[in-house]
């Protein structure tokens, strides 16, 4: 695989960000408990916030890519391991109903991340490649293979 460094990065980069988040957010929890609208704003926006890293990571490292791939499914796995495995470990005062709710919240996020920033990746691809070629052709750095006959032509 021609990307594995990138992949890399991009994979210890989404653990750390969503860790990051998760620990500077873990006083924010208790108020999903809350009723009304008030738990449910926080439990939107939780789910808005990982959908976002996932989708903008997805987005981001698709655009290099020549195709599609379900690496953007991998990241919307990894972007929810750290709040998952966070909401075991540590006591964050969510109980029963309530912190289902909160993990299927944040799993579909996830993948609503996931899902939406492959279509949008690949069409950030098309693009990319559309940008490169302009800019080789008009640098003159156009490989023989990718010249098409007619483009040399003089328009008499």
């Amino acid at each position: 695989m021609d990307n594995l460094p990138r992949l890399s990065f991009y994979l210890s980069g989404i653990l750390i960000v969503s860790a990051a988040f998760t620990l500077f957010t873990t006083d924010f929890l208790i108020k999903i408990a809350d009723p009304g609208v008030t738990g449910t704003l926080f439990l939107l926006a939780f789910g808005l916030v990982y959908m976002n890293i996932t989708f903008v990571v997805s987005r981001r490292f698709m655009r290099r890519l020549d195709g599609t791939s379900n690496i953007p499914y991998l990241f919307a796995f990894l972007v929810a391991l750290p709040p998952f495995a966070w909401s075991f470990i540590h006591e964050t005062g969510l109980f029963g109903t309530i912190e289902t709710v909160y993990l299927f919240t944040l799993v579909f996020g996830c993948a609503l991340g996931g899902y939406f920033g492959q279509r949008a990746g690949i069409k950030a691809q098309a693009k990319f490649k559309e940008q490169l070629y302009e800019y080789l052709k008009q640098s003159g750095q156009l490989p023989d293979e990718l010249k098409r006959p007619h483009d040399n032509l003089n328009k008499n």
